[in-house]
């Protein structure tokens, strides 16, 4: 048995006092978890050397303020930017060179596709994304358009670390006002619900009636009375600009989660739907939306929401909830798949599809719902049932024109052979779905829902009309009818903007982002319709989305990004378009030997332009093309064949939150060089919320 000292007493017979062995207090993560000793080496200790994983984690000798890697990083941008300015021959990516004592023996490091930090593993971004599409445009545009730089950041005057603690969200009691409570709530289901009912609102009033008459409710009801006050402080803080605690009550929520999603149920299925809500609306939530969608699609399809019952089983109003949450699920699973270009989490040939009953939620609880006969008035539902149509479109169009085996497109038997042909049939169905959009008059507090079945509209036209893997170089009709999409797109944003409609939600950025690319493109490029667009139309659009984006950078900071790119491009292609203006000027053309088209504008209130049907009369305002042929004029098949080009960093753009921009700029330079590096780290930042918690 070991001999323990004395625990008292001076040493006797001139014997030492026994030696305390020095602890070691920076143990990395790994060795902590697993209670072994580490021997606390740099870059990595030897049992992560061992198991070949990045060594994390492990305590500081020094105390650093947290903006300290921030600064850092802002200065290593700052100097890379000197090299790349006065010895653009150095080579940047190949990083500095590493000693024997530091490489950690981890060969694995340099057959990184591309560097990561601190582990963290590189996100796959897909075509339809438009990822290669923006890319593509800028990197064309870079041929020929030198674009203004901007000035170095003074991160000297802008430093100031804040104490983490005040970053923290605490937890927020319900309002002590039963009124506030349901002002809060009936936002969320004015603007939330009619797009995604996956609720039912009568159940919910009586489970606010419950808990604010002490009445026990549950842990997953309670979660799902947090969780919509949260989203609706969200919308109510950013239109009435009045800070109203959305995250204290997502704090109060995230403290029931672990019971509330604890066993697969409805109920359960719901709060993954209401924590997916709150991610799409708030930057804040740290959420993985990405992994969050499915695992709440494994949940739906375990409880079978992906298919009919057969009668007995179900109560009409269970089933009906059930086919609600189903077709969000699908929806939401469309969007992100599109938007992120990824495989979709579920195709329709393994769900029954079977559309939820055009019923309002207070006719719902009775024997048997009647659905909304056609003469009828629109129920909370219709828009919502309208957009479900859409998504199954994009599901076609994911699959034809996205697919991987481009040969034989998955989506139907027998596969479809003739694109073109299925093209111009989409096209038409598109047209069909667009007649039927539920229109609700302008005074009403749902018509936002009718332009924002326009604006999806108009997303998947694009979604067809700019190049893509299967159609790779658009015809001038396509260009013409693409670029009339992407001004209306615009043109809509605005009306919502101007009456104080706009859901602010990272979508909206998305969107708004690609709209202006695709104008960009359609009229850069050669082949496009320069000598046809209107000058003034287009300064309009694009002086609108760039409003509106510097609004959404108010609450989403990548939104500033975007706009900023959006900006500094605009400003050189208005340059380039006024040079060859007043060229044209001095060798003037016969009028009619040119035609433009005229984009009308929507900013009117009675305003009811189609845009789906818009002319081409003359116009006297000389043609406007580039006089570089190759601008914007490579295949563009080789984006989407470099594979590796779709792989980006998680965190690329996070220190933007910090500190700065990415490129320091002063003078003239050619965009092409840090086009690509900018456009991923803007679509990263603008994805990052989806893909991983930071």
């Amino acid at each position: 048995m070991e001999r323990r000292p004395a625990s008292s007493g001076a040493p006797q017979g001139g014997q030492r006092p026994p030696k305390t062995r020095t602890r070691i207090t920076t143990a990395c993560t790994r060795c902590q978890k697993r209670k072994i000793r580490c021997d606390a080496l740099s870059p990595a200790c030897s049992a992560c050397q061992r198991a070949g994983v990045p060594c994390l984690g492990g305590g500081a000798l020094r105390e650093f303020p947290r903006s300290y890697v921030n600064e850092l990083e802002a200065r290593i941008r700052w100097l890379e930017s000197i090299i790349q300015e006065h010895a653009p021959d150095i080579d940047l990516s190949a990083g500095p060179g590493r000693s024997p004592s530091t490489d950690g023996g981890n060969p694995s490091r340099d057959s990184q596709i591309t560097p990561q930090s601190h582990g963290t593993d590189l996100r796959f971004l897909g075509p339809s994304s438009g990822l290669f599409f923006t890319k593509f445009v800028l990197a064309g545009l870079g041929k020929r358009l030198h674009v203004d730089k901007e000035s170095a950041p003074d991160t000297t005057t802008d430093n100031l670390a804040v104490p983490s603690d005040l970053l923290v969200p605490q937890p927020k009691e319900l309002p002590s006002d039963h009124r506030h409570a349901r002002w809060l709530s009936q936002t969320y289901f004015n603007v939330v619900h009619l797009q995604f009912p996956f609720l039912h609102e009568p159940s919910y009033w009586e489970t606010i009636d419950k808990i604010y008459d002490d009445v026990e409710v549950g842990v997953v009801a309670e979660f799902q009375v947090f969780m919509v006050l949260a989203i609706g402080a969200t919308i109510l803080s950013r239109r009435t600009r009045v800070a109203l605690s959305p995250e204290g009550y997502y704090a109060s929520a995230m403290n029931l989660v672990a019971g509330a999603i604890k066993m697969p149920s409805v109920g359960c299925v719901q709060c993954t739907l209401l924590l997916q809500m709150y991610a799409l609306n708030n930057p804040t939530s740290g959420l993985s939306l990405w992994t969050l969608h499915h695992h709440g699609l494994a949940m739906g399809i375990e409880l079978g929401l992906h298919r009919n019952v057969p009668d007995g089983t179900f109560t009409p109003f269970e089933r009906e909830i059930r086919r609600r949450i189903f077709w969000c699920t699908y929806a939401i699973d469309r969007l992100l798949s599109t938007l992120m270009g990824r495989p979709m989490g579920v195709v329709d040939e393994q769900c029954d599809l079977n559309y939820p009953s055009d019923v309002d939620d207070n006719q719902l609880k009775s024997e048997q719902p009647k659905p909304r006969a056609s003469d009828e008035p629109f129920t909370n539902i219709s828009s919502a049932i309208h957009l479900f149509k859409l998504a199954r479109f994009n599901s076609e169009i994911k699959c034809v024109l996205y697919c991987v085996d481009r040969q034989y497109p998955p989506y139907t038997q027998p596969a479809i052979t003739d694109a073109e042909s299925w093209r111009i049939d989409i096209l038409n169905r598109l047209r069909q779905w667009r007649r039927d959009i539920p229109r609700h008059a302008e005074s009403s507090p749902r018509h936002y829902l009718s332009l924002l079945c326009e604006i999806k509209y108009h997303e998947l036209l694009m979604l067809i009309l700019r190049p893509n893997p299967r159609f790779q170089n658009p015809d001038k009709a396509t260009l013409r009818e693409c670029f009339s999409s992407a001004m209306a797109c615009s043109e809509l944003y605005h009306r919502l903007y101007m009456t104080n409609m706009l859901h602010y939600g990272w979508i909206s950025v998305h969107s708004l982002f690609l709209c202006v690319m695709v104008m960009f493109y359609c009229v850069c490029t050669p082949r496009g319709i320069a000598d046809e667009a209107d000058f003034d139309s287009l300064m309009r659009a694009l002086k609108v989305s760039s409003d509106i984006l510097s609004a959404m950078g108010e609450y989403w900071p990548e939104a500033k990004k975007s706009r900023d790119v959006l900006d500094r491009v605009s400003t050189a292609t208005i340059r380039r378009f006024t040079q060859n203006l007043n060229a044209s000027r001095n060798n003037p053309i016969t009028p009619d030997s040119q035609a433009s088209i005229t984009v009308p504008s929507l900013l009117g209130p009675s305003n009811t332009t189609d845009w789906g049907s818009i002319d081409l009369p003359s116009n006297s305002v000389p043609s406007l093309q580039f006089e570089d042929t190759n601008v914007v004029d490579a295949p563009f098949g080789l984006g989407y064949e470099a594979v590796e080009q779709s792989f980006t960093s998680a965190d690329i753009l996070s220190h933007f939150f910090g500190s700065g921009t990415d490129v320091i700029m002063g003078g003239s330079f050619d965009f092409e060089h840090v086009t690509h590096r900018e456009v991923d780290e803007s679509f990263s930042d603008r994805l990052q919320d989806f893909d991983h918690a930071y």
